[in-house]
C-alpha cells in the first residue's frame, strides 16, 4: 500500500463549499450514492449530497493512492460506512453551504458542522442535559442560537465517532459550556471509564476553526490527536 500522508495521532479534517450542483462530481459517485444523488430534487440538497460524497472520495483516493470512483465502501452495525481494505477512518459532514470531511489512522473518528440558525428559530433544547441547559439559560439571548449549535456539533461529533448517531438521545451526553475548551463530561448510562465521568474508550472532543455563520466540531476514540485543517 502506498504511503498515507495522514500519520498516526492525526486527523486531517477538509472542508468545502458546496454552492452550486457540479454534476461531474456524480461520476465519482457508485451506483448507490447516484441512485440517492438523482433522487433529490431540490437543488442546495443536491449540491450537499454530491459535494460532501465527491469530497470524501477525492480525499481516500488521494491519501491511498486509489481511483476516487473505485472505492467501495461497507456498512458497520450501527450504518456507519467503512473501507474494508484500508486502515483509515472517516466521517462526514455538510449543512447548509459548508461540506466536511475527516480522516484518522485507526481512530473512529466523527465530524459535523452546523449552520448557526437565526436568533429567532425555535430550538431543540431538550436535546440538552441539565447541567448543559443550565449553563445555556444563562448565556445572553442574542448568543444563544450559537452556543446551542456548539452544544450540537459537539455531542453530534461524538455519536458519530461511536458509531451510535441519533439512536442514542442526544441529552445523555454532557459536553462543555460552548465558551469552555471541547470536552465530553459525562453520558449517562454509559460504562465509565478509569477518569471521573468519562466514557469508555475515552472520546477527545476537538472544535473546528470557526467559519463564518457555521459551528464545527470533531471526535476521535482513544488518545489524543493533533487536528489538521485543510481545504479544496
Amino acid at each position: 500500500m502506498p504511503e498515507i500522508p495522514v500519520r498516526p495521532g492525526e486527523c486531517h479534517v477538509w472542508t468545502a463549499r458546496a454552492v452550486c450542483v457540479a454534476h461531474d462530481l456524480a461520476l465519482l459517485l457508485d451506483e448507490r450514492e447516484r441512485r440517492v444523488y438523482e433522487s433529490l430534487t431540490e437543488e442546495r440538497v443536491r449540491a450537499q449530497y454530491v459535494t460532501a460524497h465527491a469530497l470524501l472520495r477525492t480525499v481516500l483516493g488521494e491519501v491511498l493512492d486509489r481511483d476516487p470512483a473505485a472505492l467501495s465502501f461497507a456498512q458497520g452495525p450501527h450504518g456507519k460506512p467503512y473501507l474494508a481494505d484500508a486502515p483509515v477512518e472517516f466521517s462526514l459532514s455538510h449543512s447548509g453551504e459548508l461540506v466536511a470531511v475527516a480522516l484518522s489512522l485507526g481512530a473512529p473518528v466523527g465530524v459535523d458542522v452546523e449552520r448557526v440558525p437565526v436568533p429567532s428559530a425555535e430550538l431543540p433544547l431538550p436535546v440538552l442535559s441539565p447541567a448543559e441547559r443550565a449553563a445555556y439559560d444563562l448565556v445572553p439571548e442574542p448568543e444563544r442560537a450559537a452556543a446551542f449549535t456548539t452544544y450540537w456539533v459537539r455531542k453530534e461529533a461524538v455519536l458519530k465517532a461511536t458509531g451510535e448517531g441519533l439512536r442514542v438521545d442526544p441529552a445523555r451526553l454532557t459536553v462543555a459550556a460552548p465558551d469552555r475548551p471541547a470536552r465530553l463530561l459525562g453520558w449517562r448510562g454509559r460504562v465509565r471509564g478509569r477518569g471521573a465521568g468519562q466514557p469508555h474508550p475515552p472520546v477527545r472532543l476537538y472544535d473546528l476553526d470557526a467559519v463564518d455563520g457555521y459551528r464545527g466540531a470533531v471526535a476521535l476514540l482513544g488518545g489524543p490527536h493533533r487536528i489538521v485543517p485543510r481545504s479544496r
